[in-house]
């Protein structure tokens, strides 16, 4: 007898966008341009969409709650444990109200909904959603829920409080006219006729960990004794208006063996909480990621200390993921992830820095670090003496890493003599892909080609920026005939573009006789968000036959290797997310 019922789209799919915004912003220039009849279609500008298209959007939409409804109308009344709607849409009404009547015990609800749909969806109820039924939950996800949502999520947060084990809440980062319009759906001040401007993401931590002020009479905080995996993005950590604080007294440490913590403002002040509770943390997982550009190289420095202290607290970590800004030294931070030597399998350490180049494009999102903060005198001991770097002290089967492939020789040089690297993962920001320089792909060679095969030209004579990073500088430099044939042999045999030089030497040396004889893969790119950024994805894997040590396969061909990697590694590959789940609409 079935147990659970899942909607989802798919584990390589990237969420956009609910069916009513889809339509309504109805990808319309490609609707126009590829149906010319269909111009009725609504003008961005027109407050008001026409009858036709209206009527269009809400039969697909009723199409899709009638078709889920009678796919759960087959379940026998309370037979279900688990229910997931991950499409990425509003939540009918009907399912909801089906799901509510029929089956209250459930255990596990997870829902991906579309933060920015409502103003699109104008027939749906779902803006009042009514969990209150559901008094038996183990498990809770809910990724990109609306602002108008809040107050049902922290009501079915504190109606299962006592035996929750697994609670998941994902945020969306709002533009500021966003977040006061969200602030205003949630935080309206009864009979005042003011509006309240607490973020309604502060109202919603406040709800949820009893952040009130507190006086005399005050009911005691929640408490989640039973929370086995709490994972956060977003929620702030500490109430700027009461100045109250999330700490280790809302958990049992001794249970907690999950702790994800995603841009989430004051997280250094519950780490900190943690510490002071003189309770050793069970952890096997821990991800932190902040994403604070901005941040001060001192104040970077403290946020990396407040990581450092705390997984040298305990033992046992299996997984550990850390995305941080500023120039720390990556030598110094492994010095503390070997303490957990013993257990450790996967680890991602993410560095990111304000671009100093202010003419760069990438400026505003930072860049991704390509030297790990290490001096060249570090560099050298490690070379020298392998046994110096943390990772001989690491039995890693998962690694993931930003450095230019120039200097990743020089740090993976301990996995050489040992048998448990399966994975290498070459990080890089999707965001930044564009203006950026690739570490792996030769796209500006790829494009000479490109613009000399289809004016016929000869490719003999291709010439180069002497750096392509730098706009202003007009010099250029011929490219060696041997690099260009073998440019051309990768993208027909690979149909990607052809790899950087630097990436090449590597990859034929860590898949060679003298390198890591255990690898399997090398993963490029930003993963974090399915295909979102497919075209700059790349997985390369030991060739079988031919001349090359290793071959690539693009992200958009697919197959069995990246089926394979992401069934075995696929938390570790989308670790660290620094955008939204939704893209939040123009």
């Amino acid at each position: 007898m079935a147990k659970e019922l899942h909607f989802d789209t798919g584990i390589d799919d990237d969420p956009r966008r609910c069916i009513h915004a889809h339509d309504w912003l109805g990808y319309m220039d490609k609707w126009v341009e590829n149906e010319p009849r269909r111009r009725d279609t609504w003008n961005g500008s027109d407050r008001n969409p026409p009858l036709e298209r209206n009527q269009l959007v809400r039969v697909k939409y009723e199409c899709l709650a009638q078709r889920a409804v009678a796919m759960l109308g087959r379940f026998e009344d309370n037979q279900l444990d688990n229910f997931s709607w991950n499409y990425t849409t509003c939540i009918p009404s009907e399912v909801l109200e089906l799901l509510t009547l029929k089956q209250p015990t459930i255990r596990g609800l997870s829902f991906v909904t579309d933060p920015f749909c409502g103003r699109f969806n104008r027939w749906s109820g779902t803006s009042d959603v009514d969990l209150s039924s559901f008094r038996q939950l183990r498990r809770l996800s809910w990724k990109a829920p609306m602002g108008s949502h809040f107050d049902d999520t922290a009501t079915t947060i504190l109606n299962n409080a006592h035996h929750l084990e697994e609670i998941e809440l994902e945020l969306q980062s709002w533009s500021r006219e966003r977040e006061v319009m969200e602030s205003r759906i949630i935080n309206r001040e009864d009979g005042s006729g003011d509006w309240n401007k607490t973020p309604a993401s502060t109202v919603l931590a406040r709800q949820i960990f009893g952040l009130q002020t507190r006086t005399p009479d005050s009911r005691p905080r929640p408490y989640y004794p039973k929370i086995r995996s709490l994972t956060l993005t977003r929620l702030p950590l500490k109430d700027e208006v009461t100045g109250q604080e999330v700490t280790a007294a809302s958990f049992n440490l001794g249970i907690l063996r999950s702790l994800t913590l995603r841009m989430c403002p004051f997280w250094m002040h519950l780490l900190t909480s943690f510490l002071e509770s003189g309770v050793a943390p069970k952890l096997k997982t821990l991800e932190i990621l902040d994403f604070y550009l901005q941040t001060p190289h001192s104040a970077a420095m403290r946020k990396t200390t407040v990581i450092t202290n705390f997984i040298d607290s305990f033992t046992g970590l299996e997984e550990l993921f850390v995305s941080h800004c500023g120039l720390a030294s990556a030598l110094d931070f492994w010095e503390h992830v070997a303490g957990h030597g013993s257990t450790l399998k996967r680890l991602v350490h993410h560095q990111r820095t304000t671009d100093r180049d202010e003419e760069l494009m990438s400026s505003r999102m930072g860049k991704d670090l390509q030297d790990f903060a290490m001096s060249q005198m570090d560099r050298d001991r490690i070379i020298q003496d392998p046994s110096q770097n943390p990772f001989s002290r690491l039995d890693l089967e998962f690694i993931g890493l930003t450095c230019a492939p120039k200097y990743l020789r020089d740090v993976l040089l301990p996995f050489v003599l040992k048998s448990s690297l399966k994975v290498l993962h070459i990080r890089h920001t999707g965001v930044n892909a564009s203006p950026s320089p690739s570490w792996v792909f030769n796209k500006a060679l790829d494009l000479k080609l490109t613009e000399a095969e289809s004016s016929g030209k000869s490719v003999s004579h291709i010439t180069m920026p002497s750096d392509e990073r730098d706009a202003k500088n007009r010099k250029t430099i011929a490219i060696d005939p041997e690099e260009i044939t073998i440019a051309i042999k990768e993208r027909k045999d690979w149909k990607t573009p052809p790899l950087q030089h630097h990436f090449r030497v590597f990859a034929d040396w860590v898949f060679g006789p003298e390198g890591i004889r255990s690898l399997e893969y090398i993963a490029v790119g930003d993963l974090s968000r399915g295909n979102r950024y497919e075209k700059d994805n790349a997985l390369v894997c030991r060739a079988v036959e031919g001349e090359s040590r290793f071959r690539v396969i693009s992200q958009r061909s697919g197959g069995l290797e990246w089926r394979d990697i992401k069934s075995r590694f696929g938390n570790a590959l989308e670790a660290c997310p620094v955008e939204n789940l939704v893209p939040e609409y123009n």
